[in-house]
């Protein structure tokens, strides 16, 4: 894998931090390594990320890109069951035990990196396997730390693998909603304290649950691994003196452990095979082969013009052209800019005396109810600003017996398109290179859209472009929320956008607003 340069870059995830770690080979020698850390609290990899990854990648032909499980639920199943279970993904481990993911767990990971792709996906019993590999354990309680989870391996004699679990751990923020303390320093020395108790707790109760169920093997020693450092040097000597055991205390670079995992093509221990890499083209060789084949043919072209004079024969040849036919997905910016003009144009338009409780708008007309607190609402500030925006308006008052707080609706027709506006386009390269299937794109629209969203499938067109139609459902508190949406929806390097019609609904719990959502991809 390293005879010609390749970059792999570990990017991990921490519980508010994103970890990139670039490590360039050349000949089974690492040439050049750095990193960089964000914070980050999407469940998408952000586009500022997402561009960095995609330009190391678009330099680098055979650029590799590993990660551990976001949501690591795996556990260690025997070889004899692992091909028997359902709705799991399966990865090796070692000659006796597989491990095993849901695969909508994977997913997770996956979607996350839907903008750049990834090559490994592994998980923290990866990296415990590796240790294990690495090191003589005998009679032996491994921890690993990671993420607000221990990952525990109890092993033989034989180093064998005879106890497996996965625990919680407290988090610092479960700590500051549940426990009073006046400042942050105060609040961490709390969560020190319950961090060290909860976690000699579960050695105890893993020792006593494992004592339970095995006689002939004895812990002689306590290994924990982490990648920050919670326990103090006092805390890991109560922890020796109350069990009686060896407690060791270790450091683990999971930059170095992923990259150990995923240099090894021949391991195939990810939940995911790497994608192909393809060498971009010589294009200096390929220029000078067109200038040669220009110049021969330039040549071919002033001797058959010298002997067709000479014959008296005057030729004309034309060569049909070729049209290239290049299928373009739809702006999904600018088509989603022109729904957001659109509506906050209508906002504009819409005074403070007027309470608009419900709002329908299509492609070339406006549907508007309300109540107008004063007779000459409509007349005197509605009517001269929608008459900007459409071409005729049918006002209707509902409610004749009143002159104040008025029931009325509208009807507008023919929409005049918004002056001295600039409508926003997509500048970036779409993501073409894998076939969503129907619903890996619902699964992905879910977690863009709000908690609680209703989307339903409606239609699906193949004309040489995909193009799934969706209802959308989503409850808001304010319309700004709605417009935060189209901001998410921007960002993605899907062409997905909204579409009318789009209503608006007051409701007691909220505004209730439904809209056609279409996502749009290559055949």
């Amino acid at each position: 894998m390293f005879t010609k340069e390749s970059l792999y870059i570990n990017v991990i995830k921490y519980d508010s931090q994103l970890r990139l770690d670039y490590k360039k080979i050349k000949n089974e020698q690492i040439i050049d390594t750095n990193n960089s850390i964000f914070l980050v609290d999407d469940d998408i990899l952000s586009s500022e990320i997402a561009e960095k990854l995609n330009l190391s990648q678009e330099e680098n032909d055979f650029t590799y890109i590993s990660t551990l499980l976001i949501s690591d639920t795996t556990k260690l199943v025997p070889k004899a069951l692992s091909s028997k279970l359902k709705d799991c993904e399966i990865a090796k481990f070692n000659n006796e035990f597989d491990i095993a993911v849901l695969k909508t767990t994977l997913f997770e990971t996956k979607n996350y990196f839907v903008k750049t792709g990834v090559d490994y996906i592994y998980s923290a019993f990866h990296i415990m396997n590796l240790r294990l590999q690495q090191n003589v354990c005998r009679n032996e309680l491994l921890l690993f730390l990671f993420n607000n989870k221990a990952f525990i391996l109890i092993v033989d004699q034989s180093g064998l693998i005879v106890f497996h679990q996965t625990v919680d751990l407290p988090t610092f923020e479960a700590v500051k909603k549940t426990h009073f303390y006046e400042d942050d320093v105060d609040g961490q020395k709390l969560f020190d304290e319950i961090y060290y108790l909860e976690l000699n707790e579960i050695i105890h109760n893993i020792l006593a649950t494992f004592y339970e169920k095995k006689n002939d093997v004895f812990v002689e020693k306590i290994t924990i691994l982490y990648v920050l450092k919670q326990l103090s040097n006092e805390q890991i000597e109560n922890l020796n003196n109350e069990l009686m055991l060896q407690v060791e205390y270790h450091p683990i670079n999971i930059d170095e452990e992923t990259f150990e995992l995923s240099k090894d093509k021949h391991l195939k221990k990810s939940f995911t095979k790497p994608r192909k890499k393809v060498k971009k083209r010589n294009y200096n060789n390929i220029s000078a082969f067109i200038l040669l084949l220009l110049l021969l043919g330039g040549l071919y072209t002033f001797y058959d013009l010298v002997m067709t004079k000479r014959a008296g024969i005057v030729e004309k040849i034309e060569e049909p052209k070729k049209v290239e036919q290049v299928l373009q997905l739809p702006d999904h910016i600018n088509l989603n800019d022109k729904i957001e003009q659109r509506v906050k144009a209508i906002f504009n338009s819409i005074e403070y005396d007027i309470i608009l409780k419900e709002l329908r708008l299509e492609q070339n007309s406006l549907e508007l109810k309300g109540i107008f607190l004063k007779e000459d609402t409509y007349a005197k500030s509605l009517k001269p600003k929608l008459d900007m925006l459409y071409s005729t308006t049918l006002y209707t008052v509902l409610n004749n017996d009143k002159k104040v707080s008025i029931e009325s609706s509208l009807v507008s027709k023919d929409e005049i398109e918004l002056s001295n506006i600039v409508y926003k386009t997509n500048t970036k390269k779409y993501i073409t290179d894998e076939l969503m299937p129907i619903e890996r794109v619902s699964e992905q629209l879910k977690i863009l859209l709000p908690e609680n969203s209703i989307i339903k499938l409606i239609s699906g067109t193949d004309q040489g472009i995909y193009k799934y139609s969706y209802i959308v459902n989503i409850l808001v508190k304010d319309p700004s929320q709605f417009f935060e949406l189209i901001d998410v929806l921007n960002n993605e390097l899907y062409s997905v956008h909204i579409s009318y019609p789009l209503s608006m609904i007051r409701t007691e719990s909220g505004i209730e607003i439904e809209f056609n959502l279409v996502f749009n991809q290559p055949k």
